[in-house]
Protein backbone atom coordinates (compact mmCIF):
# COMPACT_ATOMS: atom_id res chain seq x y z
CA UNK A 1 0.00 0.00 0.00
CA UNK A 2 1.36 3.42 -0.71
CA UNK A 3 1.30 6.39 1.54
CA UNK A 4 -1.64 8.66 0.96
CA UNK A 5 -0.92 12.15 -0.26
CA UNK A 6 -2.53 14.68 2.07
CA UNK A 7 -3.45 17.91 0.37
CA UNK A 8 -5.62 20.75 1.64
CA UNK A 9 -7.97 21.76 -1.11
CA UNK A 10 -8.02 25.28 0.25
CA UNK A 11 -4.35 25.75 -0.57
CA UNK A 12 -4.87 25.14 -4.24
CA UNK A 13 -8.01 27.08 -4.91
CA UNK A 14 -7.17 30.50 -3.47
CA UNK A 15 -5.45 31.96 -6.54
CA UNK A 16 -7.24 34.91 -8.12
CA UNK A 17 -9.09 34.13 -11.31
CA UNK A 18 -11.35 35.61 -13.89
CA UNK A 19 -13.77 32.85 -13.05
CA UNK A 20 -15.82 34.87 -10.54
CA UNK A 21 -19.56 34.52 -10.52
CA UNK A 22 -21.25 37.61 -11.90
CA UNK A 23 -24.39 39.18 -10.50
CA UNK A 24 -27.56 37.37 -11.59
CA UNK A 25 -30.09 39.34 -13.53
CA UNK A 26 -33.70 39.28 -12.30
CA UNK A 27 -34.82 37.14 -15.25
CA UNK A 28 -31.72 34.97 -15.36
CA UNK A 29 -31.74 31.37 -14.19
CA UNK A 30 -29.85 30.70 -10.98
CA UNK A 31 -27.58 27.68 -10.60
CA UNK A 32 -27.04 26.81 -6.97
CA UNK A 33 -23.36 26.77 -5.95
CA UNK A 34 -23.79 23.99 -3.40
CA UNK A 35 -21.37 21.40 -2.17
CA UNK A 36 -20.68 18.18 -4.00
CA UNK A 37 -21.04 14.70 -2.58
CA UNK A 38 -20.99 15.71 1.07
CA UNK A 39 -17.68 17.60 0.81
CA UNK A 40 -19.05 20.54 2.78
CA UNK A 41 -15.99 22.78 2.87
CA UNK A 42 -13.31 23.80 0.41
CA UNK A 43 -10.63 23.03 3.02
CA UNK A 44 -11.62 19.38 3.42
CA UNK A 45 -8.47 17.27 3.77
CA UNK A 46 -8.25 14.57 1.12
CA UNK A 47 -5.79 11.70 0.87
CA UNK A 48 -5.37 9.25 -1.98
CA UNK A 49 -4.72 5.70 -0.83
CA UNK A 50 -3.74 2.71 -2.94
CA UNK A 51 -5.61 -0.41 -1.87
CA UNK A 52 -5.51 -4.01 -2.97
CA UNK A 53 -8.48 -5.04 -5.08
CA UNK A 54 -10.48 -7.94 -3.65
CA UNK A 55 -13.17 -10.16 -5.09
CA UNK A 56 -16.64 -10.81 -3.69
CA UNK A 57 -15.16 -13.28 -1.18
CA UNK A 58 -12.55 -10.83 0.08
CA UNK A 59 -9.64 -12.51 -1.68
CA UNK A 60 -6.91 -10.44 -3.34
CA UNK A 61 -7.21 -10.11 -7.12
CA UNK A 62 -4.00 -10.80 -9.08
CA UNK A 63 -2.92 -10.03 -12.63
CA UNK A 64 -1.50 -12.40 -15.26
CA UNK A 65 1.90 -12.24 -13.54
CA UNK A 66 0.49 -13.15 -10.15
CA UNK A 67 0.95 -9.65 -8.74
CA UNK A 68 -1.78 -8.18 -6.60
CA UNK A 69 -3.95 -5.62 -8.37
CA UNK A 70 -4.34 -2.27 -6.64
CA UNK A 71 -6.56 0.74 -7.12
CA UNK A 72 -6.35 4.31 -5.86
CA UNK A 73 -9.21 5.60 -3.75
CA UNK A 74 -9.89 9.04 -2.31
CA UNK A 75 -10.66 9.42 1.40
CA UNK A 76 -11.73 12.30 3.62
CA UNK A 77 -9.41 12.50 6.62
CA UNK A 78 -11.10 12.72 10.02
CA UNK A 79 -10.50 11.61 13.60
CA UNK A 80 -12.39 8.85 15.38
CA UNK A 81 -13.59 9.03 18.96
CA UNK A 82 -10.09 8.02 20.16
CA UNK A 83 -8.34 10.77 18.22
CA UNK A 84 -6.90 8.41 15.60
CA UNK A 85 -6.70 9.51 11.97
CA UNK A 86 -9.10 7.60 9.74
CA UNK A 87 -10.01 7.93 6.10
CA UNK A 88 -13.65 7.83 5.05
CA UNK A 89 -13.65 6.31 1.57
CA UNK A 90 -15.29 8.31 -1.20
CA UNK A 91 -17.01 6.57 -4.07
CA UNK A 92 -16.19 7.49 -7.67
CA UNK A 93 -18.68 10.36 -7.52
CA UNK A 94 -17.00 11.92 -4.49
CA UNK A 95 -19.70 10.77 -2.05
CA UNK A 96 -18.77 9.51 1.41
CA UNK A 97 -19.32 5.78 1.95
CA UNK A 98 -19.50 3.72 5.14
CA UNK A 99 -16.02 2.30 4.51
CA UNK A 100 -13.07 3.58 6.54
CA UNK A 101 -9.29 3.12 6.44
CA UNK A 102 -6.97 3.33 9.45
CA UNK A 103 -4.42 6.06 8.70
CA UNK A 104 -2.85 6.20 12.16
CA UNK A 105 -0.13 3.61 11.57
CA UNK A 106 1.06 4.65 8.11
CA UNK A 107 0.10 1.30 6.63
CA UNK A 108 -0.05 2.46 3.07
CA UNK A 109 3.38 2.20 1.48
CA UNK A 110 4.11 3.17 -2.09
CA UNK A 111 4.09 0.12 -4.32
CA UNK A 112 3.43 1.78 -7.64
CA UNK A 113 4.86 -0.34 -10.40
CA UNK A 114 4.72 2.14 -13.25
CA UNK A 115 6.66 0.70 -16.14
CA UNK A 116 7.43 4.15 -17.63
CA UNK A 117 6.92 2.84 -21.14
CA UNK A 118 7.19 6.31 -22.63
CA UNK A 119 10.32 7.44 -20.76
CA UNK A 120 12.36 7.63 -23.94
CA UNK A 121 9.81 9.55 -26.00
CA UNK A 122 10.91 13.01 -27.14
CA UNK A 123 8.43 15.64 -28.27
CA UNK A 124 10.89 18.02 -30.01
CA UNK A 125 8.52 20.93 -29.47
CA UNK A 126 5.54 19.01 -30.85
CA UNK A 127 2.58 17.41 -29.18
CA UNK A 128 1.39 13.86 -29.82
CA UNK A 129 -0.44 15.02 -32.95
CA UNK A 130 2.54 16.79 -34.48
CA UNK A 131 1.22 20.27 -33.66
CA UNK A 132 3.33 22.98 -32.05
CA UNK A 133 3.54 22.60 -28.28
CA UNK A 134 3.80 25.39 -25.69
CA UNK A 135 6.93 26.02 -23.65
CA UNK A 136 6.27 25.45 -19.92
CA UNK A 137 7.40 29.02 -19.16
CA UNK A 138 4.66 30.46 -21.38
CA UNK A 139 1.61 31.55 -19.35
CA UNK A 140 -1.75 30.08 -20.24
CA UNK A 141 -4.01 32.37 -22.25
CA UNK A 142 -7.07 33.79 -20.55
CA UNK A 143 -10.27 32.09 -21.75
CA UNK A 144 -12.36 34.05 -24.21
CA UNK A 145 -15.32 35.72 -22.58
CA UNK A 146 -18.62 34.07 -23.53
CA UNK A 147 -22.10 35.54 -23.85
CA UNK A 148 -24.79 34.36 -21.42
CA UNK A 149 -27.85 32.30 -22.29
CA UNK A 150 -30.78 34.49 -21.28
CA UNK A 151 -33.82 33.30 -23.21
CA UNK A 152 -34.55 30.05 -21.37
CA UNK A 153 -37.74 29.75 -19.35
CA UNK A 154 -36.79 26.97 -16.93
CA UNK A 155 -36.36 27.58 -13.21
CA UNK A 156 -34.25 25.84 -10.60
CA UNK A 157 -34.74 25.75 -6.86
CA UNK A 158 -32.21 28.19 -5.33
CA UNK A 159 -32.36 26.21 -2.09
CA UNK A 160 -31.50 22.87 -3.65
CA UNK A 161 -28.36 21.02 -2.57
CA UNK A 162 -26.37 18.11 -3.86
CA UNK A 163 -27.71 14.75 -2.73
CA UNK A 164 -25.33 11.92 -2.01
CA UNK A 165 -25.54 8.52 -3.73
CA UNK A 166 -27.14 10.18 -6.75
CA UNK A 167 -26.63 8.53 -10.13
CA UNK A 168 -24.83 10.75 -12.61
CA UNK A 169 -27.13 11.43 -15.58
CA UNK A 170 -26.29 10.12 -19.04
CA UNK A 171 -25.60 12.26 -22.09
CA UNK A 172 -28.89 10.99 -23.55
CA UNK A 173 -30.93 12.39 -20.65
CA UNK A 174 -32.81 15.66 -21.01
CA UNK A 175 -34.13 18.40 -18.73
CA UNK A 176 -35.47 21.93 -18.78
CA UNK A 177 -33.47 24.69 -20.45
CA UNK A 178 -31.96 27.23 -18.06
CA UNK A 179 -30.34 30.65 -18.29
CA UNK A 180 -26.58 30.71 -17.66
CA UNK A 181 -24.57 33.81 -16.78
CA UNK A 182 -21.54 34.88 -18.81
CA UNK A 183 -18.94 33.81 -16.24
CA UNK A 184 -20.29 30.26 -15.94
CA UNK A 185 -20.56 30.06 -19.72
CA UNK A 186 -16.90 31.08 -19.98
CA UNK A 187 -15.83 28.42 -17.49
CA UNK A 188 -17.84 25.61 -19.09
CA UNK A 189 -16.60 26.53 -22.55
CA UNK A 190 -12.96 26.62 -21.42
CA UNK A 191 -13.26 23.22 -19.75
CA UNK A 192 -14.66 21.69 -22.94
CA UNK A 193 -11.85 23.27 -24.96
CA UNK A 194 -9.13 21.28 -23.19
CA UNK A 195 -6.90 20.35 -26.16
CA UNK A 196 -7.83 17.04 -27.82
CA UNK A 197 -10.65 16.31 -25.37
CA UNK A 198 -12.83 15.81 -28.45
CA UNK A 199 -11.20 12.42 -28.97
CA UNK A 200 -12.91 10.91 -25.93
CA UNK A 201 -16.57 10.06 -25.44
CA UNK A 202 -17.67 8.21 -22.31
CA UNK A 203 -20.50 7.89 -19.83
CA UNK A 204 -19.65 8.41 -16.19
CA UNK A 205 -20.27 4.77 -15.32
CA UNK A 206 -17.45 3.79 -17.71
CA UNK A 207 -14.82 5.78 -15.84
CA UNK A 208 -12.57 8.56 -17.11
CA UNK A 209 -10.24 7.48 -19.96
CA UNK A 210 -6.60 7.78 -18.90
CA UNK A 211 -5.66 9.64 -22.08
CA UNK A 212 -8.45 12.18 -21.58
CA UNK A 213 -7.26 12.70 -18.01
CA UNK A 214 -3.69 13.34 -19.17
CA UNK A 215 -4.84 16.19 -21.44
CA UNK A 216 -6.98 17.61 -18.63
CA UNK A 217 -4.05 17.37 -16.21
CA UNK A 218 -1.83 19.41 -18.55
CA UNK A 219 -4.54 22.05 -18.90
CA UNK A 220 -5.06 22.27 -15.14
CA UNK A 221 -1.32 22.59 -14.48
CA UNK A 222 -0.84 25.21 -17.19
CA UNK A 223 -3.60 27.45 -15.86
CA UNK A 224 -1.85 27.58 -12.46
CA UNK A 225 0.88 29.66 -14.10
CA UNK A 226 3.76 28.29 -12.03
CA UNK A 227 6.35 27.98 -14.87
CA UNK A 228 7.43 24.61 -13.50
CA UNK A 229 8.33 21.37 -15.25
CA UNK A 230 8.12 19.07 -12.23
CA UNK A 231 5.03 18.68 -10.05
CA UNK A 232 4.37 16.53 -6.96
CA UNK A 233 2.08 13.68 -7.91
CA UNK A 234 -0.45 14.89 -5.37
CA UNK A 235 -0.90 18.16 -7.25
CA UNK A 236 -1.83 16.32 -10.43
CA UNK A 237 -4.08 13.80 -8.69
CA UNK A 238 -6.03 16.51 -6.89
CA UNK A 239 -6.31 18.59 -10.08
CA UNK A 240 -7.90 15.62 -11.81
CA UNK A 241 -10.23 15.10 -8.86
CA UNK A 242 -11.39 18.69 -9.28
CA UNK A 243 -11.79 18.62 -13.06
CA UNK A 244 -13.69 15.32 -13.20
CA UNK A 245 -15.26 15.40 -9.73
CA UNK A 246 -14.00 11.90 -9.05
CA UNK A 247 -10.83 9.84 -8.82
CA UNK A 248 -9.19 8.84 -12.09
CA UNK A 249 -8.42 5.23 -11.21
CA UNK A 250 -4.80 4.09 -11.65
CA UNK A 251 -3.74 7.31 -13.36
CA UNK A 252 -0.15 7.21 -12.11
CA UNK A 253 0.38 3.60 -13.12
CA UNK A 254 -1.13 3.98 -16.60
CA UNK A 255 -0.55 7.56 -17.74
CA UNK A 256 2.88 6.93 -19.29
CA UNK A 257 1.58 4.12 -21.48
CA UNK A 258 -1.85 5.52 -22.32
CA UNK A 259 -1.60 9.30 -21.96
CA UNK A 260 0.13 12.11 -23.81
CA UNK A 261 3.92 11.98 -23.86
CA UNK A 262 4.05 15.62 -22.74
CA UNK A 263 3.18 14.48 -19.21
CA UNK A 264 5.23 11.66 -17.69
CA UNK A 265 5.15 10.10 -14.24
CA UNK A 266 8.52 9.47 -12.57
CA UNK A 267 8.19 6.80 -9.93
CA UNK A 268 11.57 7.35 -8.26
CA UNK A 269 10.61 10.87 -7.19
CA UNK A 270 6.82 10.43 -7.25
CA UNK A 271 6.51 13.44 -9.54
CA UNK A 272 4.99 14.31 -12.90
CA UNK A 273 7.27 15.88 -15.49
CA UNK A 274 5.89 18.35 -18.05
CA UNK A 275 7.97 18.82 -21.18
CA UNK A 276 5.48 21.14 -22.92
CA UNK A 277 1.86 22.21 -22.80
CA UNK A 278 -0.70 21.94 -25.58
CA UNK A 279 -2.01 24.73 -27.76
CA UNK A 280 -5.74 25.24 -28.10
CA UNK A 281 -7.30 22.94 -30.71
CA UNK A 282 -11.11 22.67 -30.77
CA UNK A 283 -13.49 25.59 -30.30
CA UNK A 284 -16.84 25.14 -28.54
CA UNK A 285 -19.91 27.37 -28.75
CA UNK A 286 -22.44 26.37 -26.12
CA UNK A 287 -25.96 26.60 -27.47
CA UNK A 288 -28.09 25.03 -24.74
CA UNK A 289 -27.89 24.13 -21.06
CA UNK A 290 -30.44 21.84 -19.41
CA UNK A 291 -31.00 21.34 -15.68
CA UNK A 292 -30.96 17.61 -14.86
CA UNK A 293 -31.36 18.06 -11.10
CA UNK A 294 -28.95 17.66 -8.19
CA UNK A 295 -26.67 20.34 -9.69
CA UNK A 296 -26.08 18.31 -12.86
CA UNK A 297 -26.41 20.06 -16.21
CA UNK A 298 -26.49 18.83 -19.78
CA UNK A 299 -24.39 21.18 -21.90
CA UNK A 300 -24.79 21.08 -25.69
CA UNK A 301 -22.57 22.97 -28.07
CA UNK A 302 -21.31 23.41 -31.62
CA UNK A 303 -17.73 22.31 -32.25
CA UNK A 304 -15.10 23.29 -34.81
CA UNK A 305 -11.51 22.21 -35.51
CA UNK A 306 -12.17 18.92 -33.73
CA UNK A 307 -11.15 16.25 -36.21
CA UNK A 308 -14.50 16.37 -38.00
CA UNK A 309 -16.61 16.46 -34.84
CA UNK A 310 -19.41 19.04 -35.01
CA UNK A 311 -21.25 18.66 -31.72
CA UNK A 312 -20.53 18.04 -28.06
CA UNK A 313 -22.86 16.96 -25.27
CA UNK A 314 -21.40 17.09 -21.78
CA UNK A 315 -22.73 16.32 -18.32
CA UNK A 316 -21.30 18.89 -15.92
CA UNK A 317 -21.82 19.29 -12.20
CA UNK A 318 -21.83 22.55 -10.27
CA UNK A 319 -19.64 22.16 -7.16
CA UNK A 320 -16.97 23.71 -4.93
CA UNK A 321 -14.03 21.42 -5.68
CA UNK A 322 -12.22 24.29 -7.40
CA UNK A 323 -13.56 27.76 -6.66
CA UNK A 324 -12.03 29.22 -9.82
CA UNK A 325 -13.90 26.67 -11.95
CA UNK A 326 -17.03 25.73 -10.05
CA UNK A 327 -17.81 22.79 -12.35
CA UNK A 328 -16.63 19.24 -13.03
CA UNK A 329 -16.97 17.29 -16.28
CA UNK A 330 -18.82 14.04 -15.61
CA UNK A 331 -19.49 12.61 -19.10
CA UNK A 332 -18.81 13.50 -22.74
CA UNK A 333 -20.19 12.69 -26.16
CA UNK A 334 -18.64 14.16 -29.29
CA UNK A 335 -20.20 13.59 -32.72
Amino acid sequence: MKKGIAILLALVVMLPSVFVACQKKPDEEEINNSEVGGLEDADTEIEFIEQEVTDADGNAVTDANGEKVTEEVAVVVEEDENGNRIGIVLDKEGNKTDKTIDLSKDKNKNKNKNKNKNDNKKNNGKDDHGNEAVDPATPAEEPEKQDPIEDAKGETDPNSSTKTNYTVPKTSDSGKSVNINADDMTVMTAMLEVPYLYEFSYENSEGVPIAAASHAALWMLHREGLSMTSFPSGTVVIDLFKYFGQTVVNFKSKCNAEGTNLLQYKETTDTFMVSSYENKQQSVEITKVEDLGNNYFKVTGKVSNAGGKKKVVAIMQKNKLDLSLGFSVKALKWS
